[in-house]
């Protein structure tokens, strides 16, 4: 291509997604959050509005909504699934609610047929799909009952192009506003103006900025979303070995899953007693297993608890202090799932 920046191979990448989503738009951005903000300016949110998100999920979700000026909503999370509650989120309804954005945590795939059916059609629905790239619910597609689904490609995620993220959507008219949004406001990108050695002229009609993905980091995607099912199998795999071996354990919990095909697997996350989880975190990395918190309740946050001072969500702040996520990824060998299976079931004989 002659095009470093946003150009041909971008569009051949939009047209992977179209296809495999069964969607009619696809718009790559530099990364999940620029995709989020470029979806919350296209629908002109008003201080007033109203954001639902579940309360134990990475912070950006949160702050998108803050960057755009609206107001965030926390639902708690189910007790066995860890994603967002369907009750607790119909409760804090209001008339204000303008967008609901469940999250596929940890690959988990959220139920967004469900709620769906539950709310008003003037309520958008987002779909966090930072965690998901593959799997199905009520035997469609991920996106199939949401307004826009948003992809992460970010570096440690199963597809990566090092930073990156991707919307799918059937919305026309959002879609070309959120291409102009995430262009600068731009009607046209660079390789767009000039066809047949003509000059096409371009306008901004609103205000924009720079959300729009390379060619460089998309060229780097094709591979592996044409042959993602190898990677998903392969993380599997690995899942329910963790699982075999960790499920004999009493003090350990795991967040169940949802009866959906083929989720995808994301993150290995377990739960352990919030007086014993620092403990075992410290032990692992003494042991040279780099173990992590992931997410706790943002609502336990510093600028979260102190501008939603009454917000409450037990299960999202319990789950916050218990969990720890484990090694996991597509090259982990048989080897290394037993050395982090054994040195744990060695804390809890000491402890």
């Amino acid at each position: 291509s002659n095009y470093l920046t946003s150009g041909p191979v971008c569009e051949k990448v939009e047209a992977l997604l179209k296809k495999r989503f069964k969607k009619k738009f696809a718009i790559l951005t530099n990364s999940w959050t620029n995709g989020l903000i470029s979806i919350l300016l296209s629908l002109k949110l008003k201080p007033k509005d109203e954001v639902i998100i579940p309360a134990c999920t990475f912070v950006a979700c949160a702050n998108v909504v803050e960057m755009v000026g609206a107001k965030v909503v926390f639902a708690d999370i189910d007790p066995n699934t860890k994603l967002m509650d369907i009750k607790d989120c119909l409760k804090k309804i209001t008339k204000n609610t303008k967008i609901i954005m469940p999250v596929h945590l940890y690959g988990n795939l959220f139920n967004t047929h469900t709620l769906r059916k539950k709310i008003s059609k003037k309520i958008f629905i987002i779909e966090d799909s930072a965690h998901a790239f593959c799997g199905k619910y009520q035997n469609s597609l991920i996106g199939k009952f949401s307004d826009f689904t948003v992809f992460s490609f970010y570096a440690t995620k199963s597809i990566t192009c090092g930073e990156g993220g991707a919307i799918i959507t059937n919305h026309k008219l959002y879609s070309e506003k959120i291409r102009s949004i995430s262009n600068n406001g731009m009607t046209k990108p660079a390789f767009k103006r000039f066809v047949n050695n003509k000059y096409i002229p371009w306008n901004v009609y609103s205000f924009g900025f720079k959300a729009n993905l390379s060619d460089i980091n998309a060229s780097i995607l094709k591979d592996q979303i044409n042959g993602y099912s190898k990677i998903a199998k392969i993380k599997s795999k690995i899942f329910y070995k963790y699982k075999e071996e960790l499920g004999k354990i009493s003090q350990i919990s795991f967040p169940k899953a949802n009866p959906n095909k083929n989720r995808d697997y994301y993150l290995f996350p377990i739960g352990v007693e919030k007086k014993l989880r620092n403990k075992l975190i410290e032990y692992l990395l003494k042991k040279k297993i780099f173990v992590t918190v992931n997410f706790k309740s943002i609502t336990k946050l510093s600028f979260y608890k102190k501008k939603y001072k009454k917000t409450q969500c037990p299960i999202s702040e319990k789950w916050g202090s218990e969990q720890l996520s484990l090694p996991f990824h597509a090259k982990l060998t048989d080897r290394e799932i037993k050395k982090v299976c054994n040195e744990i079931k060695s804390f809890f004989t000491k402890y």
